[in-house]
């Protein structure tokens, strides 16, 4: 048996010690309601909700793509870890209040909280679909990040494709089984892996070029334009390397999986100590050991076709296979718990804000059960299936597509925690336009003005909001009350 294969027997065993973990809290504690499948009964510790918002939010885009865009575009893919500062402090602040609106009204979903605060189904539905497009996108680019891990340590012994059926398999298996109490585990095992990984591939990735003082003195004297900005391919220019710091952080924190943690939370602990874990995973990850290997592998592997690939290649000529297979396995295991949480909350969406809404009886907890399992294998089969003909790199789908297009809830969600004057007309017609003008400008590649698409969507959307609430009818007394004034009457 060759070591391409020996490297694939080693994650599969890795897989399957996580279904033993899912098998587990399937018989630990048998799911009863949604809630419990969808929110762990709204008890996740503050050891295991720091644990899985890292899981959650450090996926193969991390482990892959992170070192993927330092190869191809140099140090100015660092403005992802200046943006992490923003979501640790949208994770305390807003995450705090909607974890409180959570277990006060029941919310499972962020389209609960807009039916609620503006009285209006069509932005319920609008913001899940919204939220479930993005998410599918990124989904399905786990998908691809896991797959080609597991095809590239195996020396390409295993397929792309196969590779990619093995992984959706196991990430149905692990949602269905055990809901979020499962996603929950899994995440806190695969989080501690993933962090000591990608420190161990930094580490075997460095030794070549001599450590870390060499790496930087032979890319000045090689590639200097790796080591400032725009980067060698005029990507991070100012407009965009400052728009992406400022608008990033909000697709990232309105990510449906990382805003549903707050909801997750036990108490106020859990919720600070998850905000904290936010920079921290971020220093190691992207800050240090993806900027390492991006970098090391510009030096040590010329002109690589996919730049997603740099880290199997180079474990894989700069390692035994059995160290090699260990840190992919750490690769899988970002992309795993990511993949896990968007498969849990895309179903969360969809049957409780798309589905069950619209049914003519209300239905019994067995067959709301029953539909988001099957929502659930659906959501996987559609994720799989867009990711059967990936893009080279993974982070331009996610930061051009998902992250941009989530943003574009912002400003109604956030004028609707704070601002009394805020009402369904704005907030209706801001997001609809934002979402509008991010799509055409990106299918039709038109920046104004020099300025990035996105950019201009969500400016529009956030005049919109603000100048048609000042100018239209004031909202329900009511329904402000219920969400603004509740953190006033708590004061």
């Amino acid at each position: 048996m060759n070591e391409g294969i020996l490297s694939f027997l080693v994650i599969l065993a890795y897989l399957f010690i996580l279904m033993g973990v899912a098998l587990y809290c399937y018989k630990s504690e048998k799911i009863k309601n949604v809630e419990s499948f969808f929110l762990a009964n709204r008890g996740v510790s503050s050891v295991l909700l720091p644990l899985t918002m890292i899981a959650a939010m450090q996926s193969t885009f991390a482990f892959l793509g992170a070192p993927g865009m330092y190869y191809t575009h140099g140090i100015g893919f660092i403005v992802i870890v200046l943006s992490q500062a923003w979501v640790a402090l949208m994770v305390i602040h807003f995450g705090h209040r909607i974890w409180q609106l959570g277990k006060k009204y029941g919310y499972l979903t962020i389209g609960d909280f807009f039916k609620d605060r503006y009285d209006s189904n069509f932005l319920k539905v609008f913001a899940s679909a919204v939220s479930i497009l993005m998410t599918v996108v990124f989904l399905a680019m786990q998908y691809v990040g896991s797959a080609r891990a597991i095809s590239g340590v195996s020396g390409e012994q295993i397929s792309y494709l196969f590779a990619l059926v093995v992984i959706a398999v196991f990430s149905l298996i692990y949602v269905i089984t055990g809901g979020a109490k499962s996603v929950v585990l899994t995440d806190a095992i695969q989080a501690i892996i993933l962090l000591s990984g990608i420190v161990i591939a930094a580490y075997i990735a460095i030794v070549p070029v001599g450590g870390i003082s060499a790496l930087f003195s032979k890319i000045a004297e090689t590639a200097p334009e790796l080591l400032s900005r725009p980067g060698p391919k005029g990507l991070y220019n100012d407009k965009n390397w400052v728009m992406q710091f400022i608008l990033l952080p909000f697709g990232i924190w309105l990510c449906p999986h990382v805003w549903v943690r707050s909801l997750m939370a036990k108490d106020e602990k859990a919720i600070s100590t998850s905000a904290m874990a936010v920079p921290i995973s971020q220093i190691v990850i992207f800050a240090t050991s993806g900027l390492f290997i991006g970098l090391s592998g510009h030096l040590l592997l010329q002109n690589l076709e996919v730049p997603d690939n740099v880290v199997p290649v180079l474990m894989n000529q700069y390692t035994n296979w059995f160290v090699a297979s260990l840190v992919m396995a750490a690769s899988i295991a970002a992309g795993m718990s990511t993949i896990n949480s968007m498969i849990l909350v895309c179903s969360q969406m969809f049957t409780q804000d798309i589905i069950i809404p619209f049914m003519r009886r209300k239905l019994r907890e067995e067959e709301n059960l029953l539909i988001s399992r099957i929502v659930t294998l659906v959501i996987v089969v559609l994720g799989t299936l867009i990711a059967y003909k990936p893009p080279a790199l993974l982070v331009s789908v996610v930061i051009d597509v998902a992250y941009t297009g989530l943003a574009q809830m912002a400003p109604a969600f956030i004028l609707g925690l704070y601002w009394k004057r805020c009402n369904r007309t704005g907030a209706t017609f801001g997001m609809v336009a934002g979402i509008v003008i991010l799509f055409l400008t990106r299918i039709y590649r038109i920046n104004p003005l020099g300025y990035p698409g996105f950019l201009w969507a969500f400016l529009v959307n956030l005049v919109l909001t603000v100048g048609l609430s000042l100018m239209t009818e004031k909202p329900s007394i009511e329904k402000v009350e219920k969400i603004i004034g509740y953190f006033e009457g708590a004061r």
